[in-house]
């Protein structure tokens, strides 16, 4: 189901739901009685599995009568499971989710606001930068707080560029120098951008260009700001990146390929998250050694893009122990371990688990200016399309692949950029437009 599925049977499913959760038993009651919190999350990965069990087991010991039950949801399952939950009366207490989705639910009245678990761990100013504003507040409430989060760098070849003689890029220019220079075909390209049909990895890294010269997909109230010269200027520079750095195939790749391309030498220079140096040194350690990052490369600012792992509280059967629980995932005892569990993966979204417990780690030793570069640009970041707060258009957009398909015409036709950017505009207000229409009716 995409974001825009909302409709009137649904919003009275869920005010059902909220009229059960209301009629809890008395203080009393619930004390003899054994309660249960229903916890969705989708961290697949047995070490990250394993440490939302044990956080579960030790917030049961710490309340005697609870039993906390856990299900794991596929990311990609979860925008379907969770409107067929609110229909059915199940949605859990708790939930894992990616921070977009976060406005669907919300929407569809499918939340309980999180305000009281924010107060509760020091207000917005505890996150980090701006990001809990960002990533979990919508129409005056919070209906998510960011658990983990990262940003998007450029990964390089330390070893390709000290050949080359040249320093990490610093603008488009340089990037575009850099990636030229570190091509060797066929052995190996500059920069090999992910544009294949039916993934976002055009759209993340168009986002972040026209972002960087102070453009956008949206203006500040929402509409759509596609056809535009910092958007045409950006869709330019990626279409010189493909045909000078990117090697044949360009228009096939997807997100996921990127650990293979650097992993395998295929590329110089990578747009991606820390963690694609945490595959390399697991995967492929003599590649790691020559591995760090830096920013996106800028042309006004660097548009950093911020990819957000959120906590939301679904309209459940046990608000109450659901809402502790919450809080409970963010105690000293369980949050920077759980970020360890694989490290570089995930970085706080607290600034107090920036402490020794989080650097002394040896991984995030061994990758220090890594981890630093990340950091300091989760401290002006957004998520793609929500730089000024939360929307409920920018995912539609996202996952439309509109300009992926964009990308694909200018690449493989030859459309001219004006056109595309033009057309592609165009397909991007109706998304919108079918979304408000969609919204209103419900």
């Amino acid at each position: 189901m995409s974001e825009t599925s909302i409709t009137r049977r649904s919003l009275v499913g869920g005010a059902a739901t909220i009229a059960a959760a209301s009629t809890l038993p008395a203080p009393s009651v619930r004390a003899q009685a054994q309660r249960r919190i229903t916890f969705w999350h989708s961290y697949s990965q047995k070490e990250r599995s394993d440490a939302m069990r044990q956080i579960a087991d030790r917030f049961e010991k710490a309340n005697p009568g609870v039993k906390v039950d856990i299900e794991i949801v596929p990311w990609p399952a979860f925008p379907q499971k969770w409107p067929a939950a609110m229909a059915a009366g199940t949605l859990p207490d708790v939930t894992i989710l990616l921070a977009e989705n976060a406005v669907p639910m919300a929407l569809a009245g499918a939340l309980n606001p999180m305000d009281d678990v924010v107060k509760a761990l020091g207000g917005p100013e505890a996150f980090k930068g701006d990001i809990a504003r960002t990533t979990g507040f919508f129409r005056g409430q919070y209906v998510s707080i960011p658990h983990y989060v990262h940003n998007r760098l450029l990964v390089y070849r330390k070893d390709r560029l000290a050949e080359a003689g040249l320093q990490p890029p610093v603008t488009w220019d340089d990037a575009l120098k850099v990636a030229t220079a570190t091509t060797k075909a066929p052995d190996h390209y500059g920069w090999i951008p992910k544009l294949a049909k039916g993934d976002t990895g055009g759209g993340f890294l168009l986002w972040m260009m026209a972002r960087s010269a102070n453009g956008s997909f949206f203006d500040k109230d929402g509409k759509v700001s596609f056809d535009s010269a910092p958007v045409k200027d950006a869709t330019a520079f990626i279409v010189e990146l493909a045909r000078k750095a990117g090697g044949p195939g360009v228009t096939d790749y997807k997100i996921n390929d990127n650990f293979s391309l650097v992993n395998s030498g295929k590329t110089s220079l990578a747009e991606d998250s820390a963690a694609i140096v945490a595959g390399a040194a697991k995967d492929a350690p003599a590649v790691a050694e020559q591995l760090d990052a830096t920013f996106m490369p800028r042309r006004e600012r660097v548009g950093n893009l911020l990819g957000g792992i959120s906590v939301a509280l679904p309209k459940g059967k046990n608000p109450a122990d659901g809402k502790e629980f919450a809080k409970f995932l963010f105690a000293e005892e369980n949050y920077t371990p759980f970020l360890l569990t694989i490290p570089l993966f995930m970085f706080p979204s607290l600034k107090r688990a920036e402490g020794p417990a989080f650097f002394d780690n040896p991984t995030i030793k061994r990758f220090r200016n890594v981890v630093d570069v990340t950091l300091k640009g989760l401290e002006d970041t957004s998520l793609a399309g929500m730089e000024s707060g939360l929307n409920p258009y920018a995912g539609p957009v996202m996952n439309s692949y509109a300009v992926e398909d964009m990308f694909q015409r200018i690449l493989l036709r030859n459309e001219p950029i004006d056109q595309a950017v033009g057309a592609t505009a165009k397909q991007l207000e109706k998304i919108v437009g079918d979304v408000r229409m969609r919204f209103d009716r419900g």
